[in-house]
């Protein structure tokens, strides 16, 4: 399924929703918004020694919700959601393991120099929350999100640096400059929490924002081209129209 027809198909739901709008109990809304964050380990390794560059890329999202009210305050919020995650960046790093694409042929080690890393995935994004209405303007929400991978980008150059083979005591190849692409051992689902919240400008306009915290790790635990798990971490900012 191509990335055209998921979004035709989340527009069709929210046409759908607009159609039932009037549903007691029910709220619909529309929205649309850019992710900004990372794909990162949960605190920096001792191999990472400093983050020269962090670039978000251009990182859109496109999602219809339904919201069903108990009461004056409390409700159940699910939607689908269509979004990319992404960024680039450049570290400075020592005794890193990587696998490298070395003169055409695979060598894993450790490298010490320069690492640039780009990620950029697309994800179909289920998330349920509950929600809280603070006011008729304001409301809370926590819950989670489990997505699904449509494709994916990680990928990057070593480079301005030195390797060991194999490990730190193995022969040592000087001028690294090598690619690596990690893009089909990436995991093709993601879950994790997330807590939001809503301001509805004007009748129909509302300003919302999200984070979503990747508790799931982006590779498996086979997987050993890097060291340690990364996860996604994500604040989605954006407005919806409020059927």
């Amino acid at each position: 399924m191509t990335k055209n027809s998921i979004i035709a198909i989340i527009l069709l739901i929210i046409s759908a929703a607009f159609n039932t709008a009037e549903a007691k109990n029910f709220e619909f809304s529309a929205k649309a918004g850019i992710n900004l964050g990372g794909t990162s380990p949960m605190g920096l390794p001792a191999e990472i020694r400093a983050i020269n560059v962090f670039k978000p890329t251009f990182a859109f999202s496109i999602e219809g919700d339904v919201k069903r009210n108990f009461n004056e305050k409390w409700g159940l919020m699910a939607g689908i959601r269509f979004e990319v995650k992404g960024m680039s960046t450049d570290a400075t790093v020592k005794n890193y393991q990587i696998l490298l694409q070395y003169e055409g042929a695979p060598i894993e080690g450790v490298f010490t120099g320069n690492v640039e890393t780009k990620v950029k995935n697309s994800y179909i994004t289920i998330p349920v929350a509950a929600v809280y209405d603070i006011s008729k303007r304001w409301s809370l929400r926590f819950g989670g999100y489990m997505s699904f991978m449509v494709d994916g980008e990680f990928s990057g150059n070593a480079y301005n640096g030195y390797m060991h083979d194999g490990s730190p005591i193995g022969e040592r190849i000087d001028n690294v400059d090598a690619p690596y692409d990690f893009s089909e051992d990436m995991r093709k689902i993601d879950a994790g929490v997330l807590v939001g919240a809503d301001f509805v400008a004007y009748k129909h306009l509302l300003i919302y924002g999200d984070l979503a915290w990747g508790c799931v790790p982006l590779f498996d635990k086979n997987f050993t081209a890097l060291s340690f798990n990364m996860y996604n971490v994500y604040l989605n900012l954006g407005f919806g129209y409020l059927f």
